[in-house]
């Protein structure tokens, strides 16, 4: 299996078309770290107009997922599946691009582990998330 060099990462992550509708875009790559950010979008809100809307929980799900899916592609140099994954929301984000910083934290020879951590444009933390991959 060849190697993906850390250069070509933005590259895949935009060769999805999936990627692409969610306008994900790699902003950093380092060997087992990546920052993916998601710029906003009004069709990903979710709720009610009166009752508050909000970035849809499923659309944050999705960068944390992509951003540890490329933590461990950048620390094991190639495609992984998704076996699990984990989200916990901290606060709604109601406008804004959100940035995900992933890290694999441990990259083993049939399991890796990536813990993910989204900010808003304040910085302020809005989810956590950690997913285990098929290595």
């Amino acid at each position: 299996m060849d190697s993906l060099p850390l250069k070509t990462l933005p590259d895949v992550l935009r060769r999805s078309p999936y990627h692409r509708l969610l306008g994900l875009e790699m902003v950093r790559a380092a060997p087992g770290e990546v920052v993916v950010r998601m710029p906003f979008r009004e069709d990903l809100l979710a709720g009610e107009e009166e009752g508050g809307r909000y970035v849809h929980g499923g659309a944050i799900a999705s960068l944390i997922d992509t951003a540890g899916d490329f933590a461990v592609i950048a620390a094991v140099g190639y495609d992984v599946p998704t076996i699990d994954l984990r989200v916990d929301y901290l606060r709604p984000v109601t406008r804004g691009a959100l940035t995900a910083t992933g890290r694999a934290i441990k990259a083993g020879r049939s399991l890796a582990v990536a813990d993910v951590e989204v900010l808003d444009e304040d910085g302020k933390p809005v989810a956590l998330g950690r997913g285990v991959f098929k290595t």
